[in-house]
């Protein structure tokens, strides 16, 4: 019976030794880990909100503003005739149909401002775009117009030969049907002995 509690006591050490060196330091760096992320996170929110947003993140916006607020304003109309065919059962269903109509009639004018907002900007980027189009398609032709087509000069005719004078030839003329004889390695050996003694 003592070796049955001595193996039991021995047990417990080696779980606290292995609770100690093993649990203890990976919930410390899981904390670490967790700071780490929230800083980043943090960091990531104040760069976006200090980043300039351009007109095609502004048009993206207003286009998402305008596809939520469509989707309350369908919800709230369908839960205010829902709530206006319950209240000829029940007369509490007047006030569903008190908050639901407000609701949906808030966001039909916030998607239809959404909308109007995101039609102007949508039109600015693409007159600008144009422009842009516009002024390049100028430039292009400036720059045909400007590289007029000039005549390659000719070259100056071959001279003539004269009698009695000595012409080399333009180009060697290598016969093909008889291959040149290949040397033996004897024969490479000996030509080099004669380069290396001069």
């Amino acid at each position: 019976m003592e070796n049955s509690a001595g193996l039991g006591g021995i047990t417990l050490v080696v779980a606290a030794v292995v609770w100690l060196f093993i649990f203890v330091p990976g919930y410390t760096k899981r904390s670490q880990i967790k700071e780490t992320t929230k800083l980043i996170q943090a960091a990531r929110r104040t760069e976006e909100k200090s980043r300039v947003l351009t007109d095609d993140d502004r048009l993206r916006r207003l286009i998402s503003t305008q596809r939520g607020f469509s989707i309350i304003f369908i919800l709230a109309t369908l839960a205010a005739i829902a709530s206006v065919v319950a209240a000829t059962a029940q007369n509490s269903w007047w006030f569903g149909f008190a908050i639901a109509f407000p609701l949906s009639l808030g966001s039909l004018i916030i998607q239809r401002a959404a909308a109007s907002q995101a039609a102007k900007l949508a039109g600015n980027i693409h007159r600008a775009r144009q422009r842009v189009r516009a002024n390049a398609s100028k430039s292009q032709a400036q720059m045909a117009k400007d590289r007029q087509w000039s005549p390659n000069p000719l070259p100056d005719p071959m001279p003539e030969v004269k009698r009695g004078e000595l012409v080399q030839p333009l180009a060697e003329v290598i016969e093909i049907s008889a291959p040149k004889k290949s040397l033996a390695s004897k024969e490479i050996d000996e030509i080099l002995a004669r380069r290396r003694a001069i």
